[in-house]
């Protein structure tokens, strides 16, 4: 019965779709009935086929660990607050932030201190143009793969082998800027971004179009990655893709 209502939800948002796509949609049903539980609820709500096949590839790729990655449930994230755990995350950055502000006088840092649930990833995810323009590319790649290759029919195992070989194997055009919805290191409060401000004016946030104007030319990146190997237990910043506000944080 739930593979019903995953199969409903996967085909929502496709019209006019090819006989290549309708036989991928197959695919992608019978690959998401193996999946975690907490990722096939996830994936129903993941917008267009695109999406749905990048989102299954993380997951995929996931593997065992998905677990321990899963993000927080709302009743773990109240439990977080206020927490040993919160007060030692915090420490950590006020660490950052009081060298920096330091080597960088009249500048400071902010991080957000809200864990990134379940529901802000999909909603991210489901608006992002580079997670559209990659899903859209995987798409057109796997059509025309399972034409070309005659893979063995959807529901068997040797599909099944043969199809989430297709997905985890596939490499993304443009490199996706978000994890697969319930993936996000900043679900469990795992990673933090960092931001330059000066006052309330950003000068430096979050946001690929900066990253070679500000970022990298204005020279923030080494100024950020200077203040956190001086001071924290942060290690980074991500290189693929290229983030360098965005830290993972090391207990």
């Amino acid at each position: 019965m739930f593979r019903a209502f995953i199969a409903v939800f996967l085909m929502a948002g496709v019209s006019s779709a090819s006989v290549g796509a309708a036989e991928l949609r197959d695919y992608l049903v019978a690959a998401s009935s193996q999946l975690d539980p907490r990722a096939q609820a996830t994936l129903a709500n993941v917008d267009g086929l695109g999406r749905q096949l990048l989102a299954v590839r993380g997951y995929l790729r996931a593997g065992s660990t998905l677990d321990q990655r899963w993000s927080w449930t709302q009743q773990q994230i109240d439990a977080y607050q206020d927490s040993p755990a919160q007060m030692a995350r915090d420490a950590e950055i006020a660490k950052v932030r009081t060298v920096f502000e330091k080597n960088n006088p009249g500048y400071s840092l902010f991080v957000n201190p809200q864990v990134r649930s379940v529901d802000l990833q999909l909603q991210r995810w489901n608006s992002t143009d580079s997670i559209a323009r990659a899903g859209d590319h995987m798409r057109l790649e796997l059509e025309a793969a399972i034409s070309a290759d005659g893979i063995p029919p959807p529901g068997t195992a040797a599909g099944y082998a043969r199809f989430s070989e297709l997905l985890v194997t596939h490499s993304p055009q443009p490199v996706p800027t978000l994890a697969a919805p319930g993936l996000s290191a900043h679900g469990r409060m795992n990673a933090v971004d960092f931001q330059v401000q000066r006052g309330r004016r950003i000068i430096a946030g979050p946001d690929s179009t900066m990253v070679e104007t500000m970022w990298i030319a204005g020279g923030w990146r080494d100024r950020l990655h200077a203040a956190v190997v001086a001071s924290s237990h942060f290690t980074g910043p991500l290189a693929n893709p290229a983030e360098p506000w965005h830290y993972d944080y090391q207990p």
